[in-house]
């Protein structure tokens, strides 16, 4: 088992207190047992240790058992645990795996209180109210987003003679050109930008940052009804192959800025392998940790004919077969109030999404972070459509993709380009119809 850890809290103390946001309430004395919480996102584990002492205050008698794991493995323990009646009493859900949960009937009606707050515009914004949302009322409560943004290493930038980071998608493979570096063998050093060359998943995703901002649309887009999912590579083709042959024009021929030998993603800036890269909020502490010597700067998503930022949400939700579903929800509300907040952004990176809370210390403080959380007019938000078969069609579809960007024959290849693009499309379709899940 890999990346797993436990946190056991067995403190008892008094038995009144004030909780801010949860009001004044005594300490329930009366409930006991041991209440589990698993994480796929391990980073976030020390806000729930903060809370820890707080949440001893409400209930003296209920031992908190709290396991992190590798995201891949939290994924698959929850599908074996939750159906068969066990499984953990908070259940911290990803936007791609809430649909399959509330499928399934899993979820705990949302406590009157926090129903009212998680459908208030003033509180959340509506794209993430709406993720939640079934007939008329949110089965969870949105918590934190992994917002997209543009990295850039500064100092890299200053030395291509760039004073800024770009402003549109042209524009950055204009400047990536100028950024990459060449040893004397001819092969790439510097990746100008670090694009996602390895898994499938991931790489449908990164994809779909420059499609969406050519389109206005995802690559699947939600449908009318919530679960519900549309491909819109159809809809978009010549646009589709656009972004495609742009990819391979900067991973073969004169233009080259990506190479697969050289290192990727956070790692690969974090190690001054890449002047920019495409990824969420969990990059600036990360960076700090790994690269303390990289100067690092933070854009909003360059725009094209749109221009938004791509968001992954965690959902805050309650086990309906948990023995101890009011003090999971005491805990949730507890996790709402601004001193968990600032420490779940300050320790792990990821943004809390309550616009009713005030963060102004911590951008003073932490001022890359503003291109994460001040939203300039016109810059939406979005997320991806979730759906029960995510991974497998986006694993399938990714597929297609990565395999067309080692393809040196696409090059400048439009008719053949177009054709990948169809064929990710006919991959994905069967699978959201044998899900029951696709919208014409």
């Amino acid at each position: 088992m890999r990346r797993r850890s436990v946190l056991t809290s067995g403190l008892t103390l008094g038995a009144g207190l004030a909780l801010g946001g949860i009001g004044k309430l005594r300490a329930d004395t009366a409930t006991s047992g041991k209440l589990a919480i698993w994480l796929g996102y391990g980073e976030t584990a020390p806000t729930y240790q903060l809370a820890m002492p707080a949440f001893k205050q409400l209930y003296p008698n209920v031992q908190v058992e709290l396991l992190t794991f590798d995201l891949r493995e939290f994924e698959a323990k929850l599908a074996v645990a939750v159906p068969t009646g066990t499984g953990p009493d908070l259940l911290a859900l990803h936007d791609f795996l809430f649909p399959r949960y509330y499928e399934s009937g899993s979820l705990d009606a949302v406590p009157s209180d926090l129903a009212a707050v998680a459908g208030d515009a003033k509180v959340f914004d509506p794209t993430f109210t709406t993720l939640v949302t079934r007939d008329g009322k949110p089965w969870g409560v949105p918590w934190w987003t992994g917002r997209s943004a543009l990295f850039y290493n500064l100092d890299q930038f200053k030395e291509a003679g760039l004073s800024g980071p770009p402003q549109t998608i042209a524009q950055l493979w204009e400047y990536s050109e100028k950024l990459a570096r060449r040893g004397a063998d001819g092969n790439l050093t510097r990746a100008g930008i670090s694009l996602r060359l390895t898994e499938p998943s991931g790489g449908i995703q990164k994809f779909g940052y420059f499609y969406y901002q050519m389109t206005g649309q995802q690559i699947f887009e939600p449908g009318k009804q919530p679960g519900m999912v549309r491909v819109t590579l159809k809809d978009n083709l010549d646009i589709a192959t656009q972004a495609l042959l742009d990819h391979v024009e900067h991973l073969h021929g004169p233009k080259k800025v990506d190479d697969w030998a050289l290192k990727h993603d956070a790692q690969g800036f974090a190690n001054g392998a890449a002047a920019m890269f495409f990824r969420e909020a969990w990059v600036i502490p990360f960076v700090r940790k790994n690269g303390p010597d990289i100067h690092m700067g933070v854009a909003p998503m360059p725009r094209d004919k749109a221009w938004g930022a791509f968001n992954l949400v965690e959902i805050l939700s309650v086990n309906k077969d948990s023995p101890l579903k009011k003090a999971a929800w005491d805990l949730i509300r507890l996790l709402q109030e601004q001193k968990y907040l600032d420490n779940l952004l300050e320790t792990s990176g990821w943004i809390p999404l309550r616009k009713d809370r005030d963060f102004s210390g911590f951008l003073a403080k932490n001022p890359e972070y503003r291109a994460l959380m001040e939203e300039p007019a016109g810059y939406k938000q979005y997320v991806e459509a979730p759906d029960t078969a995510y991974q497998e069609v986006t694993a399938r579809t990714g597929e297609v993709i990565l395999a067309a960007y080692r393809d040196a024959s696409l090059l400048g290849n439009r008719d053949a380009a177009r054709k990948v693009i169809l064929k990710a499309h006919d991959t994905a379709v069967p699978i959201l119809k044998d899900a029951g899940i696709y919208e014409a």
